[in-house]
């Protein structure tokens, strides 16, 4: 298990498994931003489908029923603080549908493919963090650049980029959650 809290961001990382733009509003007291998981989730959608439709490919369906999969997926991390597609007790995403009662059926041609894929990113709500005489400043990310990176990242990785860009998916989930410490937990998964 590595632990998810760092004093300067780390550099995303990203693992692969089989834009609405709205500033979030400062807090007065530490002008960090009021961040919303559900406002990050639209404007990752709306980011994906922005990659698919530059490649001619049609939108994917935002399905309520995998967010809630992969949202869960995302708060079990956070809260369990691990950073994989395997929970600690080897439940996979497959799995985790099977649970919800999501089993995931894709035709091509004579083919039936079943399972969902997922991609998972870590990020955090700041940018950068400098230290004056003993004091932490944050520069802080909004909803706009933390979904920017995300999608940035899965998009440089060919596993996530294939996933994002794959025909066969017609529907998708997204689920953030934001730990107490800043870190960010993105799940998405497509069926």
């Amino acid at each position: 298990m590595r632990d998810m809290s760092s004093a300067a961001r780390p550099l995303a990382r990203v693992a692969l498994a089989g834009v609405v733009l709205v500033a979030g509003a400062a807090s007065p007291a530490s002008g960090k931003p009021n961040l919303q998981a559900s406002d990050i989730e639209k404007r990752i959608y709306a980011l994906i489908n922005q990659e698919r439709v530059a490649k001619k490919m049609p939108r994917l369906q935002l399905d309520a029923k995998l967010s809630k999969i992969a949202r869960a997926h995302s708060a079990d991390m956070v809260r369990r603080k691990y950073f994989s597609h395997v929970d600690p007790d080897g439940v996979d995403p497959i799995d985790r549908g099977r649970r919800a009662g999501f089993e995931c059926r894709r035709r091509s041609g004579e083919r039936v493919t079943r399972g969902m894929s997922e991609n998972i990113f870590q990020n955090t709500t700041w940018d950068r963090v400098t230290i004056q005489r003993g004091v932490k400043k944050y520069d802080w990310s909004t909803a706009a650049e933390i979904a920017l990176s995300t999608v940035r990242g899965w998009m440089k990785s060919r596993g996530h980029r294939k996933n994002i860009l794959q025909l066969g998916p017609t529907m998708t989930g997204l689920g953030v959650a934001i730990a107490a410490d800043g870190q960010v937990l993105i799940t998405q998964v497509f069926c």
